[in-house]
């Protein structure tokens, strides 16, 4: 029987999370084409609640509020309405307007915002590798506003082509604020599978008082293309969790993170071949300004 060393497993593990994380994007984009993006975020979250919380209850025994301290609870139930509702709602809104290549990068600058939080928050300090990661995302997210802003109506101001560029920024801060607490409630004795099952549940119940108030709800249409996909992007980020934890795990974050830093130029090149033209355009500097990203935020991820 051929035997695998953990490092070798948490390579593989992270490079599927990677690949998953990846195909979220190129999923959504391709429902969004037609599709709306409060059904998006609907049917991402069930697929999600469905698929971590059957584990959850197979794996462990009742009574199951045993698995949680009020602070555990509190902290991954807040780390489901930032990072499971209100930052995916933000950027598969992103997706539908600017594209999946130029959102990604966008997205991938949340481990400078983690960093901010951290330094604020937790008393940590920030070293020069740090610092020289924060230049290299910050570089990286103007060729991204350059290109946002070339790819819009030129008779528009700098202010208004740049608009755009709000959401995947506003969605890498609640994404950025994630960790704090999702670490907290790890370091409350809960475990990953269920600290899922509360993040994805808390989020599904949030999402769904956000359409009643906001009088969003609408019929989610069964047969339908956008439907489907929607659903591959469910699957895709459940597995991407999944294999990033599971990476974690088994693996040293020096060898896992890098990886995982690889999604903004893996959208961009998995756009290239698989999405038409006419729903994304990837050139030159949108890859650039990915690579500069990953090299960044790896930096930053590594010097954590």
């Amino acid at each position: 029987m051929l035997e695998v060393s953990d490092s070798l497993l948490g390579v593989g593990l992270a490079i599927v999370g990677a690949l998953a994380f990846a195909g979220q994007f190129l999923f959504v984009r391709l429902g969004t084409d037609e599709g709306e993006v409060g059904n998006a975020v609907l049917i991402v979250l069930l697929c999600n609640v469905a698929l971590v919380a059957a584990p959850t209850v197979i794996l462990y025994s009742p009574p199951y509020s045993a698995l949680f301290t009020p602070t555990s609870f509190a902290s991954f139930a807040a780390a489901g309405i930032l990072g499971m509702f209100v930052a995916r709602l933000l950027m598969f809104e992103s997706i539908q307007r600017i594209g999946a290549s130029l959102t990604s990068p966008v997205i991938a600058s949340n481990v400078l915002f983690a960093t901010i939080f951290a330094v604020a928050l937790l008393d940590e300090r920030l070293t020069a590798v740090h610092f020289a990661g924060i230049v290299l995302i910050v570089v990286g997210l103007a060729v991204v506003s350059w290109e946002t802003a070339a790819s819009t109506n030129t008779s528009q101001s700098i202010r208004e082509a740049g608009a755009p560029l709000a959401l995947p920024l506003a969605a890498a801060v609640c994404i950025g604020l994630e960790p704090i607490f999702v670490s907290t409630g790890l370091a409350a004795g809960t475990a990953v599978l269920p600290g899922l099952t509360v993040m994805a549940g808390t989020a599904t119940v949030g999402f769904a008082a956000y359409l009643v108030v906001t009088r969003s709800v609408r019929r989610i249409p069964l047969r339908s293309a956008s439907t489907a996909w929607y659903v591959a992007a469910g699957v895709s980020t459940t597995i991407g969790f999944v294999a990033y934890f599971a990476a974690l795990e088994v693996a040293p974050v020096v060898l896992v993170m890098p990886l995982l830093q690889l999604t903004p130029l893996l959208v961009a090149g998995l756009s290239v071949v698989f999405l038409p033209r006419r729903l994304e355009r990837v050139t030159w500097r949108v890859g650039a300004s990915a690579f500069v990203v990953v090299v960044g935020a790896t930096a930053v991820s590594l010097s954590g």
